[in-house]
This record gives structure tokens, C-alpha cells and sequence, in this order.
């Protein structure tokens, strides 16, 4: 999208409004950044010394001045949106803890029952406490948005990842689903069902240093919310009982009556899950909605040897029972899965650079580079809520101090090597020359080194400039 970014005068007096920098900051920034007249170059200043970022800076030069706060958190960055709002990275301002925040459509929560159940689901998803799963941490409502603050899980989707590098290695597959099949466990023996078990609701994190993806589960707790959203929708429109899910992963049984829809429903979306690690693409590719659903009741996909002949039959075997027509005969519980899974499972990690690696491997960006890419609204670095002191404005604002003190403390540390070293220069040169009288010696040999301190201090740019250098 294009930016026509507002006039430097409304830049900073959004900036005022929008909460982001406190009262001191603020008027610093106005004091040390007069000069430029640039609308985005003022956004490229404060984004490059993170006392906003990226996505911050591109909001301010769209012209926003309010949005950058809900509740307690701090938007730092969109991650995401879809039918049911949109998902932000955040910061929680007391805490300091990164969230993904997601912030619901007003559809989505229009009615009391979809309120009621919004709460209830909730409560629920907060009683699930597993490493594959994504925790959730707070839900409230703020300014009449609904808000469900989440842990923030670094790295992509499945959707996303195959999308990029095609299918996974077997062994990485096996692995990934076997994780999965353990926070559905969890859930199970809870009593929850997730109902939308697909590629894009699995998220996969490296730790830093660590070797091991692990795959988290997002969106528990949401699914009935999305069910009562869709029924509500389908009711006005005469057709209530609206189908939930996404068709290329929707077990049979849900197109006839969701509500009766248990654990093995969750298997068999996983099964599909499974199959497009596998094969790059989906069981029933191709076709509209309707088409879709009729094939997953009706029809069987395209044999996974078929498309990748390496995959051992054993593999083929537990997805194709997975995704059996009838419930009954697929494994009738994560449990099930993970025993026959862990044969075949290979932890590894998947090739997705981290936060931490982009950070350390990024240098300071030039402006015009930093203003096209905000233009773009490309993220060249990744933002962090608070400035670090070392690239904050702060410490730009005293650079011109700060080099005076380099060259005052150089020339200084120069003088004493100079008074260290006229002793012994005298007393060599009293020892070459051995007619001139050692006092004589001592004062030549001092204006002569002091006439050359004298020139190089005029010239600071020949003076050692390993010690002048930022």
C-alpha cells in the first residue's frame, strides 16, 4: 500500500497524542529533530532509535494518533487478521511481557450470547497448561474491545512454512504431529475440543541455542466463539447451523452436526494436517466449498506413496487411518496417535531464522533505505517496546558532546605520552649528538615534538582516530 504521509507539523502532534514517548521524550525529540522538515524522516529517526517502531512509525505517518494502546498492552507490530479481528504483537506495560494480542471484530462479539460464551471458552482454554499448547494469559475488554492477550510464540505456521519450503522430512512430520497429538491429549482429558485443527492454527519455535522445534497450538477456546458467530450470521440469512471450520480440513462428521463432534474430529483435521507436511498440498485440492466437503464425505484422497513414493508405507498407513470416514475407525485418542507416531518421529529443527538471529545480524539501516521500507511497511528490523540506551535518541543527542570528550581526552592522553617520552628523546638525542649540551637537547627535542602535537591536534581527522571513532 502506498503512504501519503501527513505534513511534519501533524506528525508531531500525533506523536503527542499517542501516548508512545512520555512528556520528556517528546520534547526532546521536538527540540534535537526542528530542523528536519521531512515528515518521514522524523518517523526514520524515532523508528531507528526504537522510541517507536516500525509498524508504530508507519501507523503515525498514516496519520493515526490513538490505536497504539488496549488496556494494558502496547501494539507494537500486526501479525495478522482474519473474519474474527486482528492479532498484534504487544507488550504488556507493567509486565513487559510480548504478547500476541488478539483484538475481536465487533461481528464476532455483537451479541450477549456470543459474549457470554466468549468468557465461558475462555475460562476454559485458560485451564490448558501444556508445552504444545499456546497459553492463554488475560482476556477483558477495553474501550468495547474484546481482547485475548496470548503467548507469543516466534516463529511461523505450518501454512506459512510449507508454503516457503515445501514439504518437510519425513521424520520432522512424524515429529511435529507427534507434539501436536500431545496437546490435544491435554485437551481431551480436560474436555476440550478444538474444532479448526489446520497448518495455519500450528506454530513451530526454535529456542535460542536449541536444536528442537516445538510445535504450540493456537486458538483454543475460539472455535465455539467462531460457531456461534457463524450460526448467528446463518440465522439472519434463514440457513442457521452454519458449517464451521476450514473445508480442506473439516471432518465428515461436521458437516452433518458439529455439536457432536469429539476428539476424533480434532484427529482427523490432523490427519489432514499431516498429509499436506507430507505431500506439499491438500487432501482434496481444487473445487469450491461444497465440493470440498462432499469429498471428504464421500471420496479418498490421492495415496501418499503415490505423491512421494520415500515415505515408509508404515507413515501412509497411520494417515490414511486418521483420516477414515467413520470416527470409529481412526485412533480414538491422541494417546493412540503418539504410540504409533513415536517409531518414526525425529526431532529436528526447521530452517526459519529467529528474532535473534535478525537482530544480530542487522546493522544500522541507511535513512533512505529505512523510509522506503516504511513506506513499504517492511519491518528491516524487528521493533522492541523500549529504546535500548545505546541507539536511543538520547544518546544521539549527546554525540557532539561525547566526541568533544573523546578529543579532549586523546589530546590529553597524547600530552603525557609526549612528557613521558621528552626524557628519554633528550637524553638519546644528547647521546647522538654528544658536543650539544644535554639542555640544549632537551628543549629542542620538546618543541619539536610539541610543534607536531600541535598540527595533528588542528587536524583531529589524522589523530588517533581509533580513539575518535563512534
Amino acid at each position: 500500500m502506498s503512504i501519503v504521509p501527513v505534513d511534519r507539523e501533524t506528525l508531531l502532534r500525533n506523536l503527542g497524542k499517542s501516548g508512545l514517548l512520555s512528556k520528556r521524550k517528546l520534547r526532546l525529540v521536538v527540540e534535537k529533530l526542528g530542523h528536519l522538515q521531512s515528515a518521514r524522516e522524523i518517523a526514520k529517526a524515532l523508528a531507528s532509535w526504537k522510541l517507536v517502531t516500525k509498524f508504530q512509525a508507519k501507523m503515525l505517518l498514516l496519520g493515526r494518533k490513538s490505536g497504539f494502546h488496549v488496556g494494558p498492552y502496547r501494539i507494537l507490530d500486526e501479525l495478522g487478521h482474519g473474519g474474527m479481528g486482528y492479532v498484534y504483537k504487544a507488550t504488556h506495560l507493567t509486565m513487559k511481557r510480548i504478547v500476541a494480542l488478539k483484538v475481536l471484530s465487533p461481528q464476532t462479539i455483537a451479541t450477549e450470547k456470543a459474549q457470554a460464551m466468549f468468557k465461558r471458552e475462555i475460562r476454559a482454554a485458560a485451564q490448558l497448561n501444556h508445552a504444545n499448547i499456546a497459553m492463554a494469559y488475560d482476556a477483558s475488554t477495553a474501550d468495547g474491545q474484546h481482547y485475548l492477550a496470548m503467548e507469543y510464540v516466534n516463529g511461523p505456521n505450518l501454512d506459512q512454512y510449507v508454503a516457503k519450503h515445501g514439504a518437510l522430512p519425513v521424520g520432522l512430520a512424524c515429529e511435529i504431529i507427534f507434539q501436536a497429538a500431545g496437546g490435544l491429549q491435554h485437551a481431551h482429558e480436560k474436555g476440550v475440543i478444538h474444532r479448526d485443527i489446520k497448518p495455519a492454527n500450528l506454530l513451530v519455535q526454535t529456542e535460542p541455542g536449541g536444536t528442537t522445534a516445538q510445535v504450540k497450538i493456537l486458538d483454543f477456546g475460539l472455535a465455539r466463539l467462531r460457531q456461534a458467530d457463524d450460526n448467528a450470521r446463518g440465522a439472519a440469512s434463514g440457513e442457521p447451523n452454519t458449517i464451521m471450520g476450514t473445508p480442506d480440513f473439516l471432518s465428515p462428521e461436521q458437516t452433518k452436526d458439529l455439536h457432536n463432534a469429539d476428539i476424533r474430529s480434532d484427529l482427523y483435521s490432523l490427519g489432514c494436517t499431516f498429509y499436506f507436511l507430507l505431500t506439499g498440498q491438500v487432501p482434496f485440492p481444487g473445487g469450491n466449498v461444497v465440493h470440498k466437503l462432499n469429498r471428504h464425505d464421500r471420496e479418498f484422497a490421492r495415496s501418499i506413496e503415490e505423491l512421494r513414493p520415500e515415505v515408509p508405507k508404515a507413515v501412509a498407513k497411520i494417515v490414511r487411518k486418521l483420516m477414515a470416514k467413520n470416527p470409529d475407525d481412526r485412533c480414538q485418542t491422541p494417546n493412540q496417535l503418539m504410540d504409533a507416531l513415536a517409531p518414526h518421529a525425529t526431532p529436528g529443527a526447521l530452517d526459519w531464522p529467529t528474532e535473534e538471529d535478525r537482530s544480530s545480524s542487522s546493522k544500522a539501516e541507511p535513512v533512505t533505505k529505512v523510509l522506503t521500507a516504511i513506506e513499504k511497511g517492511v519491518i528491516l528490523n524487528e521493533p522492541t517496546a523500549e529504546a535500548a540506551d545505546r541507539d536511543s535518541i538520547l544518546e544521539w543527542i549527546d554525540l557532539n558532546r561525547r566526541q568533544s570528550d573523546k578529543h579532549r581526552r586523546a589530546v590529553i592522553s597524547s600530552i603525557a605520552a609526549v612528557c613521558a617520552v621528552v626524557g628519554l628523546g633528550a637524553t638519546g638525542l644528547a647521546t647522538l649528538m654528544p658536543k650539544m649540551p644535554p639542555r640544549k637537547a632537551r628543549l629542542m627535542w620538546t618543541f619539536n615534538t610539541l610543534l607536531l602535537l600541535a598540527r595533528r591536534t588542528a587536524s583531529p581527522d589524522r589523530w588517533a582516530p581509533e580513539l575518535l571513532v563512534s
